[in-house]
């Protein structure tokens, strides 16, 4: 019986750490696809700072418990944009879903 119990809270583990771990997967493609996109569209000629729209972006295809941080850097030759996020996580792997996203742009010139 308590060999059931055991094998039912591992197998429980189990699938709550999958889960947690493709999500985490899942919501990084979604950041790295928001930054690539903003960093297109800030090396752009004349184009305005893409920041405000980065987040608003991040806040509406990511959880709310999510933080997010944004900063842009326009050189002559390349546009970098970096996002610093944490994600919520399920249980004792939280500590998995944060990191840091660097993006680069070439930067337009006419």
């Amino acid at each position: 019986m308590l060999a059931g119990v055991v094998n039912i809270a591992l197998a429980s583990l189990v699938s709550l750490s999958t889960l947690a771990l493709s999500l985490a997967g899942y919501y990084n493609l979604v950041i790295r696809d928001a930054a690539i996109e903003a960093a297109s569209n800030a090396a752009r000629f004349g184009s305005q700072n893409q920041q405000d729209y980065l987040l608003k972006r991040l806040d509406i295809s990511i959880p709310e418990l999510a933080s997010f941080e944004v900063s842009e850097h326009r050189g002559s030759e390349l546009t970098h944009v970096v996002v610093n996020y944490s994600l919520p996580g399920l249980g004792f792997i939280g500590h998995f879903a944060s990191g840091q996203l660097n993006v680069a742009a070439a930067t337009e010139r006419l």
